[in-house]
């Protein structure tokens, strides 16, 4: 029977293998509001690419117009969704500066939406919308990746898993909602303006323990 330290050592080395990829993509995501809730999503991000420069090496985040649209529609039933506005394009390599990868992608398109409900399959992290009286109710949390490794860590476990987060704090998603100037906002993260709110997700908290302190939670009233 393998020893506790024996797996955390294979799960660390698992972590830091994959480290690398989840740590050069670029995500931005802008979700634009109409009265009546429905509205438009417009995504962007670039990732590092497989040999064929042409597939994306993180697997939630394709790059193929027909992988985008079978992803999007997973779970919709009859109910099909299209991708409009579908974009991309090889990046040279003075736009970006990546050891690890020779060549990196970058994709972005666009998605309508009558019902918030419909991007709870669509976009990265566990997503529920709910409407309570007249405001709707988003609540997001993304996965971690050190639930499992935090538990029963020793001292020494424990400087690795810090460690392991430095390599991370360069990488963030960066999520902005864009509204009516009239309607009524509360975020328990972010900054909020006339308008718009805007929220920085770094890929660091990813290595820390899940609970309610990670929960991104957002109240809208359309007026």
């Amino acid at each position: 029977m393998k020893s506790r330290s024996f797996i955390f050592l294979l799960k660390t080395f698992i972590l830091f293998a994959i480290l690398p990829i989840y740590n050069c993509f670029d995500y931005e995501e802008t979700i634009i509001f109409k009265k009546g809730y429905s509205g438009t999503v417009e995504i962007t991000y670039s990732v590092p690419l497989k040999e064929d420069k042409k597939s994306s090496m993180i697997r939630f985040l394709p790059t193929q117009e027909a992988a985008i649209q079978e992803k999007i529609n997973q779970g919709m039933g009859k109910t099909k969704i299209k991708l409009r506005d579908y974009q991309f394009r090889i990046l040279e390599k003075g736009e970006f500066d990546e050891p690890f990868f020779d060549n990196k992608g970058k994709v972005s398109y666009k998605i309508d939406f009558q019902e918030i409900s419909e991007l709870e399959r669509m976009l990265p992290g566990n997503m529920i919308t709910k409407f309570k009286g007249k405001s709707l109710v988003i609540k997001r949390e993304f996965p971690s990746f050190s639930s499992e490794f935090l538990e029963s860590t020793s001292v020494g476990e424990k400087k690795i898993i810090n460690e392991t987060g430095k390599l991370l704090k360069e990488g963030k998603m960066n999520f902005r909602i864009l509204f009516p100037s009239n309607t009524e906002c509360y975020s328990n993260k972010g900054t909020i303006n006339l308008g718009s709110l805007n929220y920085v997700y770094p890929l660091s908290d990813s290595l820390e323990a899940q609970g309610n302190s990670k929960l991104w939670e957002i109240k809208l009233r359309i007026f």
